[in-house]
């Protein structure tokens, strides 16, 4: 099935580089046409299947060539990274390590094949992902299809109004099965329920018989027992969406202690022994360190988290808030991101004079700075500046969506019990002013009783619809609200009334049954997951931090230790003094930075794991996390590396 994404009017990020890398790299291809039909033979069907599931408007040979680009573009970074490094050995490969040397020239190979292979895979990675995100949007649009069938029992109807009603994944697969059907590539909505169901059977098994169980409730003889089926379907649904999710929380707890140990624990207590290696011959120095710690682990632990996260069982998708609301259509994206940049880079000022002195040789300033070094590592001012940007960017930027978010979540929870109270005064028979009414002094001081007031008073004073009382977009009292649920039970309600008044109240009752059913189930996945992801943030946050804090101090002690050691006083036959390459060359304050931006690697890395495992792929929640934790990590990593580092210092003998 061609996954379409409606109403796509710009290409994404992969689409811009295969379009730019054909550009470029056609020249070197030769004769285009035999390079399109020899690669359109090489690649598997898994592979264009991918292409045609997520959407991407690209051919194979493209993507080959832009996988063949971003090996080159990460050679450049490579190439760049060594001329650096081989600047500091003042372009002498006789005074450079061989251990530096092979690190070198691991990444140098290592990061080109690893863009290759991401480039290349790409449209099948991310098929993979829009396939397990689809399948957490399943509660919520077969709720929407089994409420619009107790009210009126019609299939195709049905499949309209969730296809309408839901911005998720898988309504929009919704709405381009009610285009194929207009456009007879089914013959009827019954073959076409049957092949949708056929097909998401392969991914989801309770998704098949859920919508193979709805449709032959609507073939029932008696509402009774169509509603019966209907609620055993959504059932099946809720249940298998639930299943699914503990078994993942089951298995993912030995992933999680392969990542603290790999990730966390191991690398960050090696940190200690980094002077201790140099007493046998090894030649320790900041740049071998900084391929390890900050570009090598990261990638690999990045790897790890992935193929993890791609194995989460998608749940309950969060609300979508549009650029056009009131609240967020005003945020300067770019703006945030060079306030952001400029505030960093004005904390960065001490530590970048402290890397590069020959431009303040001989000034006041530099001495400050030096002066400022004896008491607090200088280059913990660049690691302010980078945790500073991305707070301030996070958090300008995402905080107004989060606020949003959650208000929205609010409503929600408020609109199942107000539904019930409306409900039942609809099914008594009364006007549906009446019942907004009196549903508004039920909630009252609550967001859904303003809502529901404001309804009321259009009803009556305005003498306007149902429909037009709640969603007109210039008076309506959903205009700003911007939650799917809530809207697409406000149209089955007026979709109802003009039925029959106790059958809409009957079934709007039942409505609110199911919205709490909804909530029980994401409350009680969010709890099975809940003491996994607070330890990761806790880890993210305060442990590791607070790890590599001290073990910096212990370094410094042991590099003093080992400075101030009597090397003829060492036993001829010890193997210490037979170690012609005794050294380590790494500064304390060169040594704090490279372990500094590993820990705020970590942050982003962890929190995207924690996220990722308790909310599945929500970035607004992710970057305003990275906001709030990023500052408060780096305040511990620095507090602790100071106080640590003068503990330490002052017991060495």
């Amino acid at each position: 099935m061609v996954h379409e994404v409606c109403g796509k009017d710009k290409m994404t990020w992969f689409e811009k580089l295969c379009k730019f890398s054909a550009q470029i790299l056609l020249r070197a291809v030769g004769d285009i046409e035999s390079f399109r039909k020899k690669t359109e033979r090489a690649v598997s069907e898994e592979f264009i299947e991918s292409l045609n599931f997520t959407g991407i408007e690209v051919e194979p040979y493209e993507v080959i060539l832009a996988s063949y680009m971003g090996a080159i573009i990460a050679l450049l970074i490579s190439i760049s990274v060594d001329i650096a490094i081989f600047s500091f050995y003042n372009f002498s490969i006789a005074e450079m390590d061989m251990l530096t040397i092979v690190l070198m020239i691991a990444m140098s190979m290592g990061l080109p094949l690893s863009a290759l292979h991401f480039v290349s895979e790409y449209p099948k990675i991310k098929s993979k992902y829009m396939k397990i995100h689809s399948l957490g949007d399943i509660p919520e649009v077969l709720s929407y299809v089994v409420m619009y069938l107790k009210i009126v029992p019609n299939i195709e109807g049905a499949v309209r109004f969730a296809a309408m009603n839901s911005s998720t994944s898988l309504g929009r697969d919704f709405r381009k099965l009610v285009w194929d059907v207009e456009v007879r590539v089914y013959r009827s909505i019954d073959d076409a329920i049957t092949s949708f169901a056929n097909l998401w059977g392969r991914w989801s098994d309770y998704f098949k018989r859920a919508v193979h169980l709805i449709r032959s409730a609507v073939r029932s003889a008696s509402r009774e027992e169509r509603n019966m089926s209907l609620d055993r379907a959504l059932d099946i649904a809720m249940d298998g969406t639930k299943s699914n999710m503990i078994d993942f929380a089951n298995r993912i707890h030995q992933p999680t202690l392969v990542l603290y140990s790999i990730g966390v624990m191991i690398p960050l207590a090696l940190i200690g022994m980094m002077p201790a290696v140099s007493l046998i011959g090894l030649r320790v120095s900041i740049f071998q360190i900084f391929i390890i710690y900050d570009i090598m682990l990261p990638l690999a632990l990045f790897t790890y988290l992935r193929k993890i996260l791609l194995s989460r069982p998608a749940t309950f998708n969060p609300p979508v808030i549009p650029v056009s609301h009131p609240d967020v259509k005003n945020i300067n994206r770019r703006k945030n991101m060079m306030e952001a940049l400029a505030a960093g880079s004005i904390i960065s000022i001490p530590g970048a004079i402290f890397i590069a002195p020959s431009l303040f040789r001989h000034g006041a300033i530099s001495s400050l700075i030096t002066s400022i070094n004896s008491f607090v590592p200088a280059t913990l001012f660049i690691l302010w500046g980078i945790a500073s940007s991305i707070s301030i960017y996070c958090l300008k930027t995402y905080a107004p969506y989060r606020k949003i978010r959650n208000e929205i979540r609010e409503m929600e929870k408020e609109f199942s019990d107000s539904l019930y109270v409306i409900g039942k005064r609809v099914e008594e028979g009364k006007p549906p002013e009446e019942a907004f009414h009196h549903a508004s002094k039920t909630m009252d001081g609550s967001k859904m009783g303003e809502i529901f007031s404001l309804t009321s008073f259009n009803l009556t004073s305005m003498r306007t619809n149902l429909h037009s009382a709640l969603f007109d977009k210039k008076f309506g009292s959903l205009r700003h609200v911007y939650s799917d649920r809530i809207r697409a039970v406000m149209h089955l309600l007026v979709e109802g009334v003009k039925k029959s008044h106790a059958e809409a109240g009957a079934a709007i009752v039942k409505i609110a049954e199911h919205l709490k059913q909804l909530q029980e189930v994401e409350n009680g996945i969010k709890k099975s997951l809940g003491v996994l992801t607070s330890s990761i943030r806790s880890t993210a946050t305060i442990f590791a931090p607070m790890i590599a804090g001290i073990t910096l101090g212990i370094t410094k002690l042991i590099s003093v230790v080992i400075g101030n050691m009597d090397m003829e006083s060492i036993p001829e036959n010890n193997f210490i003094s037979n170690s012609s390459n005794f050294s380590f060359n790494a500064s304390p304050e060169y040594f704090v930075l490279v372990i500094g931006i590993y820990v705020i690697q970590l942050v982003l890395l962890l929190i995207r794991f924690a996220n990722g495992i308790d909310e599945g792929d929500d970035k607004i929640e992710y970057m305003y996390s990275i906001g709030k934790s990023m500052p408060q990590a780096i305040a511990i990593f620095s507090i602790v590396t100071v106080m640590s580092m003068m503990l330490f210092e002052g017991l060495a003998p």
